[in-house]
C-alpha cells in the first residue's frame, strides 16, 4: 500500500505526457527550399528541436503531409486573360493590349476590362461599393518601421508587402467611365457565354435584392431572399464549366446563408459549415488554374502583415495558418465532394436543403462586452 501513491503519481504523469504529445503544436523551424520542394533534407531526421521557441519562429511546413494540397494544382495550366489579370503587377499594359486588339471583342476580354475599370477608373455615378483607392493603405515607411530588426522574416515580409500594396492601377488614373458603360461590359461578357461573368451577374442580382429587402441597419441580413431551384442549377452548371473564377463566385453564392436555403454535406442531414465550404471551393479552383502558389494575395498578405511566411501555396497557408483542425477535416471532405460534382455533374452529395435555418447572431453581439 505504501508504494501505491507514488505509482499512481507516476501513472498520472505518464498520462499527461502522452496527452501532450497528441495535442502539441507542430515543431517550429525555418523553412528550407529543399523542404518546400518536398525533398528530404539529409539531416532532417537527425535535427534536434530547440528546447525553447523564440517568438519569431515560423511553422515548419511539410507539403506532403497536407491533405488539402492537390497534385492537380501543380500541373501547368492553360494561359487565359483572367489568369494574366490575376497575376499582373500592373494593369496598364494589359488594359492597352486588350483595348487596342481583337481581345476587346471577346467575352473574356469584356470581363477583364470590366474588372480592371471597376478597380481603376473614375466612375462618377457609381452605384455599388467603390474599391479602396489605389495606394490608400499603410505607408511603406510606417510598415517597415513596425517590423523589428530582429524578425527573421523581415526581408520576406517587406517583399510581400511591396507586392500586396503595389498600385496596380498606375497609369490609369485619367480614365473615366459611366456606370452604365461599366455594366454593359459585364452584361456583354455574360451574354457571350463567359461563365465567370454569368456567375458574377447572378451574385450581384441576388445581393441587390437582399439589400433592397433588408431592414434598415441589417446590411442584407435576415431577409426573405433565397435561391430558386433554377438559380441553384445555374450556379452548379457554372461551377461545372471549370472556369476557376466562376467556381470561386459559385462558392461564394452557395456558402452564403440565404433564406430557406442551405447546402447539405452528404446524405445524413448534415449542413456544410460556410467558412470551410468557401475555402474548399477556393482550393478546388486551384486545380483548374486559379493562382494558388506563393503569389496568391492571401498568402502574400499573411506573410506581410502577420509574419506567416513559410507557406508557399494557398493550400499550405490555409492548412497551417488559416484553419482549425476541425475546419481542415471538413475542407478535405468538401473538396472530395466538390471535385466529384464538378467532374461528373452529379451534385447528390451536396443537396439543397430547404427549411428554417438558425438565426444569425445580432450584429455586434460577438464584440467585447456584447454578450
Amino acid at each position: 500500500m505504501k508504494h501505491r501513491a507514488p505509482a499512481l503519481l507516476l501513472l498520472a504523469l505518464a498520462t499527461l505526457a502522452g496527452a501532450w504529445l497528441l495535442v502539441r503544436p507542430p515543431e517550429l523551424s525555418d523553412l528550407s527550399p529543399a523542404q518546400e520542394s518536398g525533398a528530404a533534407s539529409p539531416s532532417a531526421s537527425s535535427r534536434v528541436a530547440p528546447s525553447k521557441l523564440s517568438a519569431a519562429s515560423v511553422l515548419s511546413i511539410d507539403p506532403q503531409a497536407n491533405p488539402l494540397r492537390s497534385a492537380a494544382a501543380a500541373k501547368v495550366q492553360r494561359v487565359t486573360l483572367q489568369g494574366e489579370f490575376l497575376r499582373a503587377k500592373s494593369f496598364k499594359a494589359l488594359y492597352d493590349r486588350i483595348r487596342n486588339g481583337p481581345e476587346a471583342q471577346t467575352p473574356e476580354g469584356w470581363y477583364v476590362m470590366y474588372e480592371m475599370l471597376r478597380r481603376c477608373a473614375n466612375v462618377p455615378d457609381r452605384t455599388g461599393r467603390a474599391p479602396p483607392p489605389p495606394g490608400s493603405g499603410q505607408k511603406r515607411e510606417d510598415f517597415i518601421a513596425s517590423i523589428p530588426d530582429t524578425d527573421p522574416m523581415r526581408d520576406k515580409r517587406i517583399a510581400a508587402y511591396d507586392d500586396v500594396a503595389a498600385n496596380r492601377c498606375a497609369g490609369m488614373e485619367g480614365i473615366t467611365i459611366a456606370q452604365a458603360d461599366l455594366d454593359k461590359l459585364l452584361a456583354n461578357a455574360a451574354a457571350g457565354g463567359d461563365a465567370k461573368a454569368q456567375a458574377l451577374s447572378l451574385e450581384q442580382q441576388l445581393w441587390a435584392e437582399r439589400r433592397a429587402s433588408a431592414s434598415q441597419g441589417q446590411w442584407g441580413r435576415n431577409t426573405t431572399v433565397t435561391l430558386s431551384d433554377a438559380q441553384v442549377a445555374s450556379v452548379q452548371a457554372l461551377a461545372g464549366s471549370r472556369d476557376p473564377e466562376a467556381m470561386i463566385i459559385a462558392g461564394r453564392i452557395l456558402s452564403t446563408p440565404w433564406n430557406n436555403f442551405a447546402v447539405g454535406a452528404g446524405t445524413d442531414g448534415a449542413i456544410v459549415e460556410a467558412r470551410a465550404f468557401m475555402q474548399a471551393w477556393q482550393l478546388v479552383a486551384c486545380d483548374y488554374g486559379y493562382p494558388c502558389d506563393g503569389t496568391n494575395p492571401r498568402v502574400l498578405s499573411g506573410c506581410a502583415y502577420q509574419g506567416h511566411c513559410a507557406a508557399m501555396s494557398l493550400a499550405d497557408y490555409i492548412y497551417y495558418y488559416g484553419a482549425s483542425p476541425n475546419d481542415s477535416q471538413l475542407m478535405s471532405q468538401y473538396q472530395d465532394m466538390l471535385r466529384t460534382a464538378v467532374q461528373t455533374g452529379n451534385w447528390s452529395q451536396l443537396p439543397v436543403v430547404r427549411g428554417a435555418r438558425p438565426a444569425l447572431p445580432p450584429m455586434g453581439s460577438l464584440a467585447p462586452g456584447g454578450g
